[in-house]
């Protein structure tokens, strides 16, 4: 096992493939970098100066970490991140050449085509300020009543905006063939429960820039600098009342705290507070009775935070969490707030991604299976498909090999089929029957 694991990270760090060379990245401000690299195996990512039984880790990756510092767009820098720059580049010169109407689009060219270009007409994005989310804003303007508070967070729910809690379909603990509806904790702005909860410097430190950031992101949105101070601080009051029912990243890595299969009758009355009737409805998902909750306490918890909280608050709730999510998209005095504090401050990035970086982003997460199918067509081909199934073969060949003349092996043949099935599962074709 410890041989195989050091051989994991030698070939993760050392491969270049189609994660691209030793060069040092090109900073956000530099053209794409080319799409194809030589592959192979680089000795150049490896450190021969340190002792590889003294320091494995650094011996195997040090070359290139060396070679490769962050780039000041990023958050973070690896292998894995590198490749997705290289997939990003291939992405953004298919969507530069779709962008523009012209004879011959094919319906996905122009879907995912149409959507990058106007993600990339920032005059057109600042002339319209923050009335794309207006319809939004004064849905939670009309807020009277629990029930219409509800039926908004199944509206958002809906239109994929935040809510107070994770809503979805996942499969069942027990039995995977089974997928049922599923409930889990959320509601915060801050990446952590903790950030609201520990008394220690950097996390007082973190509430602070929060509510700053809040008050000014709800001034961009027209509030007057008192009330978006005192709104932002209604928000993180609201937050911290969530924070206290989430179970913490260790309790939510044990599978029997997530183990809460219950029927929807349970659910009501674990938190009766939640007008379930009206979120359900407004989410327009089938209608269920068996569910599971990963989170059995913030429902339980939490059910005091919904009934003790006045409408005013959680209309202000609803409003800065509307403006938070949409801010990446908006006008530029809103994507710069954002990234000043969740990109600049939370992640350590130096500086902003540029526009054509965020826009393929944008395209490749919203309309990600019709981009898919063109970067399919350009990069992958007959070609690809062909080298592809020659390595599983090879794969499969070796491990029928390996198995057969394991000494301790009871079912040999049982073996080989469970390999094989394995592999026919990652044919990038309709699968085979193969013999044994």
């Amino acid at each position: 096992m410890r041989k195989l694991l050091a051989t994991l990270v030698l070939v993760s760090c050392a491969m270049a493939g189609y994660a691209g060379d030793t060069k040092a990245p090109a900073t956000a401000a530099d053209p794409p970098s080319p799409t194809k690299s030589e592959g192979g195996f680089d000795i150049g990512a490896l450190d021969k100066s340190v002792d590889p039984c003294v320091d494995f880790y650094q011996f195997a990756c040090g070359g290139w970490r060396k070679a490769n510092p962050i780039p000041p767009d990023q958050a973070r820098w690896g292998r894995f991140n590198e490749l997705a720059e290289r997939n990003r580049n291939v992405l953004h010169d298919i969507l530069e050449q779709v962008k523009d109407p012209r004879p011959g689009r094919s319906p996905i060219e122009a879907q995912v085509g149409d959507y990058y270009a106007a993600c990339m007409d920032e005059p057109a994005i600042e002339k319209q300020g923050t009335k794309p989310i207006d319809p939004i804003l004064q849905g939670v303007e009309v807020i009277a009543s629990k029930e219409d508070l509800f039926r908004r967070l199944g509206e958002n729910e809906a239109a994929a905006l935040p809510t107070l809690f994770r809503f979805g379909a996942a499969p069942a603990l027990h039995d995977s063939k089974q997928t049922i509806a599923s409930f889990g904790q959320g509601g915060l702005g801050l990446p952590d429960r903790d950030d609201y909860l520990k008394d220690d410097a950097k996390s007082k430190e973190k509430r602070e820039k929060y509510v700053e950031h809040v008050t000014r992101m709800l001034q961009l949105l027209g509030e007057g600098a008192d009330k978006a101070k005192t709104d932002a601080e209604t928000v993180l009051r609201i937050e911290t009342g969530l924070a206290k029912a989430h179970l913490d990243r260790v309790a939510m890595r044990d599978p029997k705290n997530r183990d809460n299969a219950m029927s929807l009758a349970d659910l009501k009355q674990l938190a009766p507070a939640f007008d379930w009737d009206a979120y359900l409805t407004a989410t327009g998902a089938p209608r269920f009775t068996r569910l599971n909750v990963s989170s059995k306490p913030f429902f339980q918890d939490g059910n005091a935070v919904v009934q003790s909280t006045p409408i005013a608050d959680w209309k202000t709730y609803l409003r800065w969490h509307v403006a938070d999510a949409a801010a990446p998209y908006l006008s530029k005095a809103l994507v710069e707030e954002d990234f000043r504090f969740n990109r600049q401050y939370l992640s350590g990035a130096k500086e902003m991604e540029p526009r054509w970086k965020r826009c393929v982003q944008a395209t490749d997460r919203d309309l990600g299976d019709a981009l898919g199918r063109i970067y399919v067509e350009r990069t992958f081909g007959a070609d690809g498909k062909a080298r592809m199934n020659k390595m599983i073969e090879a794969l499969t060949a070796a491990l029928r090999e390996d198995i057969t003349t394991l000494p301790w092996m009871s079912s040999r043949k049982a073996a080989v089929r469970a390999s094989i099935i394995l592999f026919m599962r990652a044919l990038p074709s309709a699968p085979k029957v193969l013999s044994t």
